[in-house]
């Protein structure tokens, strides 16, 4: 691009001696082509053997190498381009005498980055010969491999090469001619740019926590400190906070989530440089049971089930299974797996003692967590002793009674001919344990029928059932029949009964006598047959027989005449 013109650095108005040397100096800056002219009161210079006229590397020099008086006077340096021109002027004094030096360009102020070098300059207008020492706070320096100085007419310098911290000082030059002395004095600044004495550590943490990141600095300060996640500059606000205390950075987050976790950098800089470095946070959630156990569940003895449930968190998340407090392992009974965040037990061919508190324990690096459930392995109800058939009298009492085997509590209901019964003034109805039973007050006809009792739990049902009737009076099926025999014929009287058990027999003669066995006489009851043998009829014998039958429910009799024949 094309630059306007631009003079830098003046020339310095100076005194001097006779026949000393000049040099007026400019330094410019613009676009090519320049054009330099020098004039004194209005009139351009033109080379000559008097002086010598130089524009190199953009410094413009007018060098009288021997000055006489009458070149006293103001000189005008005009620089020119396609895009306009520039003057500056300066006033050359050339007296008889000595004059004492005076600083025409002072040292300025200094900062400059550690391991660069500085070249330090000044002018000074005053007679030649003019020598110049230089004091580093206060300290005369020697020249050295560092330390170089350099006087030439009126510009003196020093050089300090690979500069260092302990290069920060007041600087003086001082300047002797034969007329006197002068001397200027500037700070230089040696500044470090920041690097990162301690990184900070890669943190882990857990959800809704605080997290610190600290860096320890070196360098000059103040510095400035930017943080970034991944790409994105943080700004400060109520869960993030950074800054700088001493040469500790920091970085502190509050009450972290899951979209915390990733890259951070630091970035530092100062007036010299800046650096960066970076660091991790990772946030791992502890386990959390998304889906629990169901709190109690029940199986029948002998079956196979499952208990399953899903649980979040952060990899890797490790589970274990207990059953009151002992851990379970994998085994012909029990299978174990925990895949796409689901955990489940498999349980085979259970029995009673596979009952307890199971409970689901999940832990990883942010912390565990568990969840429980009740579990009951039952046998279904099945009637061990059940309720004979009754047979019964009006008006008194039954009981019915049964014995209940498996995992109580059982719910026992009652039913008569399918219509469920409870405790009445007609029924008392009891259930306790693994027995059941139910008392029939006051036995009526309409209590006759069939009962049934019904014993369930969660696993299973039974069922028994048991009649009640009333007893029957006896009766005659068939009778015993009249019969004419010969004396010492055998004699066989003979009835077939029905009734309620148990039914006794007696015979009777001629309405008093009761018959009993003898040698003659033989008295049988079985399978309802009633059977009276005599070996040999005699004479007497002969008369009214009487066969009477009783049971509990009453008594009825038949008759026959047994005729003797002499």
């Amino acid at each position: 691009g094309s630059q306007p013109l631009t003079i830098i650095e003046k020339a310095k108005s100076v005194k001097v001696t006779e026949r000393d040397p000049v040099t007026l100096e400019c330094t410019v800056a613009g676009t090519p082509e320049l054009q330099v002219k020098w004039f004194k009161d209005g009139k351009q210079f033109m080379p000559s053997r008097y002086y010598t006229m130089s524009f190199d590397n953009n410094v413009a020099r007018f060098r009288f190498e021997s000055v006489m008086k009458e070149d006293s006077g103001a000189y005008t340096f005009k620089v020119e381009n396609e895009f306009g021109s520039s003057t500056c002027e300066a006033v050359l004094t050339v007296l008889g005498q000595s004059i004492p030096p005076s600083f025409t360009k002072k040292l300025p102020k200094m900062d400059k980055i550690l391991g660069s070098s500085i070249h330090m300059e000044c002018k000074v207008s005053g007679s030649l010969p003019i020598t110049a020492k230089w004091f580093k706070d206060g300290k005369e320096m020697p020249d050295s491999a560092k330390y170089r100085s350099l006087c030439h007419e009126n510009t003196v310098s020093l050089e300090v090469s690979n500069l260092e911290l302990t290069d920060s000082a007041n600087y003086t030059c001082s300047v002797t001619n034969v007329a006197g002395s002068d001397s200027c004095s500037a700070v230089l600044t040696v500044k470090e740019p920041p690097s990162f004495l301690v990184k900070p550590e890669s943190q882990q943490a857990v959800p809704d926590s605080s997290v610190e990141f600290k860096a320890v600095l070196k360098g000059t300060p103040p510095f400035k400190i930017k943080w970034f996640k991944e790409d994105l500059e943080l700004v400060p606000g109520p869960n993030c906070l950074f800054g700088i205390e001493g040469s500790t950075g920091f970085l502190n987050l509050y009450s972290v989530d899951i979209l915390k976790s990733g890259h951070y950098t630091c970035h530092v800089s100062n007036d010299v440089g800046s650096d960066s470095c970076s660091t991790t946070l990772n946030i791992t959630e502890p386990p959390k049971f998304v889906k629990k156990l169901e709190a109690s569940k029940t199986v029948k003895q002998g079956d196979s089930t499952r208990l399953e449930c899903k649980i979040s968190g952060s990899p890797e998340i490790k589970v274990v299974w207990y059953r009151n407090d002992t851990e379970l392992h994998a085994s012909e009974k029990f299978q174990m797996s925990f895949t796409d965040s689901l955990a489940v037990i498999e349980m085979r061919h259970l029995g009673a003692e596979d009952s307890g508190d199971y409970i689901c324990e999940a832990q990883n690096p942010a912390g565990r967590a568990s969840c429980s459930t009740k579990f009951l392995v039952k046998e279904p109800p099945v009637f061990s002793r059940k309720p004979s058939p009754v047979d019964t009298l009006k008006g008194t009492e039954v009981s019915l009674e049964c014995e209940i085997s498996g995992t109580p509590p059982f719910d026992v209901t009652w039913y008569k001919d399918k219509r469920q019964i409870r405790s009445s003034k007609k029924y008392k109805v009891t259930s306790k344990n693994y027995h059941a039973s139910v008392h029939i007050l006051n036995v009526e006809a309409s209590d006759i029928g069939e009962y049934q009792c019904k014993a369930q739990n969660d696993v299973g049902t039974d069922t028994c059932i048991c009649t009640v009737k009333l007893k029957e009076p006896p009766k005659f099926v068939t009778k015993i029949n009249n019969l004419t025999v010969v004396v010492g014929e055998p004699v066989e009287l003979q009835a077939i009964v029905e009734g309620s058990q148990p039914i006794s027999v007696l015979w009777l003669k001629d309405k008093e006598e009761v018959i009993r066995e003898s040698e003659n006489r033989t008295i049988t009851f079985m399978e309802n047959t009633a059977t009276l043998q005599l070996a040999k009829a005699m004479p007497a014998s002969a008369g009214k027989y009487i066969c009477q039958i009783s049971n509990d429910a009453g008594t009825r009799e038949c008759i026959a005449t047994l005729t003797v024949l002499g």
